[in-house]
């Protein structure tokens, strides 16, 4: 469909469009795994339309679509490969935005451009410079923007966060963060070859250099020119926790050791990682190892979590929920753990989009999303400001930098530089492809 045609429809009426005042339509960016998850949720909700959907890649399309049309509340989108067709379509109150990292920063800006609300998922941002260009255009077109960290939507996060700032725990001076997990072959190892049909790839490869196509790069966490490995995809759900409950926003110093030891792929980020950022009161660490299930907790044997170790008491944290052991005596023990069944938090119309995924992801997902639809509905920004999510995927930027020029960096947060080291400020943007250039905001 052209152009000229595709406004015309939308002009006409002709997508089957309920007009109903409180309803929020929605388009859709980006198909994949995380992209379908967020379509069912969307799909549960009785007053959202989706009438477009895009990505590069047409047979995550046509999946979404059939996801779709067997929903609670069946959808019939149109499928479109170009973004910008989208941001085009009329009446459209709000974009979801689930691409790869590196193609978040350029269709949230036009999103905001052409007045349109905006949930993206997590980090922010590819990159320093990116997310702040981001969050500049967010409030000089004052769209209502939220970053995908739906574990502030779990009851037991809030109430955790109150704990810790309670002061029960004590003065705290470490808190850890991690996630352990045998991740198989991760991207794999495969030859170039010619794209499948339907695969768009010098799109899907967008400010990204041009490299020929190969599926190992479609698993784009692994790499650092579309993601930032588990520290970049992982890291802002920690993170966003941490800053809430210690009540902080940048750290002075980042500093981070590793390497790929293990898993032979064709990706870029190593298998293993350590880093540390120092803050005026406090350490925090991230620990990374993706080929050995086995947690250093094993009372709490997740691949992931956060512990927050106090003079008083160690809180330990994750989406099954939370315990807190004293320090008192040679031994500690627990005081009171939440229970490990996911808090219910039931809401009209949104179910979990897949009854196996409730208990791992503790109810949150569709909460947070919902949050974000009801701001929409009652144009108001949402409890979770944009400019606070950004320093959380900064956080994770720093680490990846830290760890890219093996050295102890500091961290001017007021400047949002790196003092002293032009290597490493380099690394704060990132050479981005002719015609894929960030607009000027």
């Amino acid at each position: 469909m052209d152009r000229r045609a595709f406004v015309g429809a939308a002009a006409s009426g002709a997508l089957d469009r309920s007009a109903a005042s409180d309803r929020v339509r929605v388009g859709f960016i980006g198909c994949g795994g995380r992209g379908r998850s967020l379509l069912s949720i969307l799909s549960r909700c009785p007053d959202v339309d989706i009438p477009v959907i895009c990505d590069a890649i047409g047979p995550r399309m046509e999946q979404a679509k059939a996801q779709l049309a067997k929903a609670r509340f069946p959808q019939k989108p149109m499928t479109v490969v170009d973004y910008r067709r989208v941001l085009g379509w009329k009446d459209l109150d709000a974009v979801f935005i689930a691409t790869t990292q590196h193609w978040h920063g350029l269709p949230f800006i036009h999103a905001c451009q052409a007045g349109k609300h905006i949930y993206v998922e997590k980090p922010l941002s590819h990159t320093v410079a990116e997310g702040r260009a981001m969050v500049t255009a967010a409030r000089k077109h004052g769209v209502i923007a939220l970053v995908g960290t739906q574990q502030r939507a779990g009851a037991h996060y809030r109430k955790a966060v109150e704990i810790v700032r309670s002061g029960r725990l004590g003065k705290i001076g470490l808190v850890e963060c991690w996630n352990y997990a045998d991740r198989g072959p991760r991207a794999g190892r495969y030859p170039d070859s010619e794209p499948p049909p339907g695969y768009h790839w010098d799109l899907w490869l967008g400010p990204a250099p041009y490299v020929p196509f190969n599926r190992a790069r479609l698993e784009h966490n692994w790499w650092f020119d579309y993601g930032g490995g588990v520290l970049g995809n992982w890291g802002p759900h920690h993170f966003d926790i941490v800053f809430w409950a210690m009540g902080v926003d940048a750290p002075a110093t980042a500093v981070a050791t590793g390497g790929k030891y293990v898993i032979d792929d064709l990706a870029d980020t190593g298998d293993v990682m350590e880093a540390s950022w120092e803050f005026p009161s406090f350490l925090l660490t991230f620990r990374q190892r993706s080929f050995s299930n086995f947690h250093h907790l094993q009372s709490r044997p997740r691949h992931y979590g956060i512990c927050f170790y106090g003079r008083q008491a160690t809180l330990v944290i994750d989406r099954f929920g939370y315990a807190i052991y004293s320090n008192s005596g040679s031994k500690p023990y627990r005081l009171y753990q939440f229970p490990l069944e996911p808090p219910v938090e039931t809401m009209e119309g949104v179910q979990s989009a897949d009854p196996g995924q409730a208990a791992a992801k503790g109810a949150q997902d569709g909460a947070f999303q919902r949050m974000f639809l009801d701001c929409v509905k009652q144009h108001r920004q949402p409890a979770v400001d944009l400019e606070f999510s950004h320093r959380v995927s900064v956080c994770g930027h720093l680490g990846n930098i830290a760890w890219l020029t093996r050295r102890r960096i500091q961290w001017d947060a007021k400047k949002e530089t790196i003092p002293g080291d032009p290597e490493a400020a380099r690394l704060l943007a990132r050479p981005r492809r002719k015609g894929y250039e960030l607009p000027k905001v």
